[in-house]
């Protein structure tokens, strides 16, 4: 009894002083000197168990955020990979690269399907001054007189196929012919290989006009075979007559280099129609016209050839005339 009753006064006194010490601390507007006091005695002990706890909290906290972390840093390595994979590409590597880039992109506006194809050789062959060998054959769905591409353009025919590679004729053989057609017009016509001449296109109608700049595509054949539609072919260089004839010849430069071929595409499958000239390269932005008299031009001073008669032209016979393969 005694000591439940001694325990009961003690514990009602520390009751009062807790009071007490609370009451003191809340007048003084909690910067009295026992919450300084209390500061100097407890700050270092709870200054120490957080020097403790804190990095364990910190490594749990860590914890959820572990499954990003990897990922980010997966994808961080592929990229450290991709970049060193590019980096050790050689000269010829990057051409192969640009090569099919370029093939798929064609392929890709037109909807075409493809089966790309390395090419292995390039000769005359079979009566044929330039053929090419190609790597790809019956085996792989492709078939005589189907239509071969690569970035460029129209590369030419598939001539003779068997079971893992096939002859080509490359468009700029003497013998090749297809049907061509200018950008922007109905005027269609013929264009043919020059061998080691230049392409040549002759429209059906000898009227109609053409002009220097003119671009062609493919005009396609029945049934797609062995041409498809809207494949480029080149654009007209120069513009020659034709002794005897009415009709004029246009001179093509092609955009395809038959002398350093790579990955070609053999068109195995085509939508029913391509929009009218979608595969064509952008043209080039014509440079701005100058407008009103040079400024090195006094107004007093006549223009030259202004001493000749009004009805004589001014002398060209100085301008060179283009001659030679475009």
């Amino acid at each position: 009894m005694r000591d439940s009753r001694r325990a009961r006064l003690i514990l009602a006194m520390l009751l009062l002083t807790a009071f007490t010490l609370i009451t003191l601390d809340y007048r003084s507007g909690g910067g009295g000197p026992l919450r300084r006091v209390g500061n100097s005695v407890f700050g270092p002990i709870e200054r120490a168990v957080a020097a403790v706890v804190h990095p364990i909290g910190s490594f749990f906290s860590g914890l959820g955020h572990l499954n990003s972390y990897k990922s980010e840093n997966s994808k961080l390595k592929t990229q450290n990979e991709d970049l060193l994979r590019r980096l050790r590409l050689t000269e010829g590597d990057q051409a192969h690269l640009a090569s099919a880039e370029r093939l798929l992109n064609l392929a890709g506006r037109a909807q075409f399907r493809i089966v790309p194809a390395q090419v292995v050789a390039v000769r005359s062959a079979f009566d044929f001054e330039w053929t090419a060998t190609i790597d790809v054959g019956s085996t792989d769905g492709v078939h005589p007189n189907q239509t071969v591409i690569n970035g460029d353009g129209l590369v030419g025919k598939t001539l003779y196929v068997g079971p893992t590679t096939s002859t080509i004729l490359l468009a700029r053989d003497p013998k090749f012919t297809a049907g061509a057609r200018l950008e922007g017009s109905r005027q269609i016509g013929r264009v043919d290989g020059g061998g080691r001449d230049p392409m040549t296109l002759t429209l059906l109608d000898s009227q109609a006009k053409m002009h220097v700049g003119d671009r062609l595509v493919s005009f396609g054949s029945e049934g797609d075979r062995p041409f498809v539609a809207e494949v480029p072919i080149g654009r007209i260089t120069r513009i020659e007559p034709t002794p005897g004839e009415l009709y004029r010849t246009g001179i093509v430069a092609p955009y395809v280099d038959y002398t350093s071929l790579d990955l070609v595409g053999v068109v195995v499958g085509q939508p029913r129609t391509v929009p009218r000239d979608s595969l064509l390269p952008p043209s080039p932005t014509p440079s701005p016209t100058p407008s009103g008299t040079p400024s090195g031009t006094p107004s007093g001073s006549p223009p030259p050839g202004a001493g000749a008669s009004p009805s004589t032209p001014a002398d060209t016979s100085a301008s060179p005339r283009p001659t030679g393969t475009p």
